[in-house]
């Protein structure tokens, strides 16, 4: 797997992006390997239709400017837990989305500039909350 290391300027500092598509977060002490949604189609697929997801691996929704987010379980039969980051990558909130669940988990932020899902309980499994740092964030585009 070839690593592509990118300027500074254009992201934030340790990011590390994949040309496959991936990066690698570090929350608190724990790593992350995510897919990064950024396009329409990216981001609106999501992890639909898929069986599973690896236990320190999720996705990453880039939003080009931050704003209030919201996001459903349509086709998604993965317990995940989410979490809203502003732009500076602290975490704002952590809630649960629920296995096929069409109703909407709306952010109570205007802030939000990335969303991240994950396996559920792989926050809390790891101690971390609210105003923890995401580092390795890609900037928005």
């Amino acid at each position: 797997m070839k690593v592509i290391r990118l300027l500074p300027v254009l992201f934030l500092p340790l990011a590390c992006v994949w040309a496959d598509g991936l990066a690698k977060l570090k929350i608190g002490s724990h790593e992350l390997i995510v897919e990064l949604a950024i396009t329409d189609q990216e981001q609106m697929t999501g992890l639909m239709n898929r069986g599973s997801l690896g236990t320190d691996q999720g996705m990453l929704f880039v939003f080009d400017h931050p704003k209030e987010a919201s996001f459903w379980m349509h086709n998604t039969s993965i317990p995940l837990d989410l979490a809203y980051l502003d732009e500076k990558g602290e975490i704002l909130e952590i809630l649960p989305l629920i296995p096929f669940e069409e109703k909407p988990v709306n952010s109570k932020s205007n802030k939000v500039a990335y969303a991240l899902e994950v396996n559920r309980d792989w926050f809390s499994s790891r101690g971390l909350k609210t105003g923890t740092k995401v580092q390795g964030l890609p900037t928005n585009p």
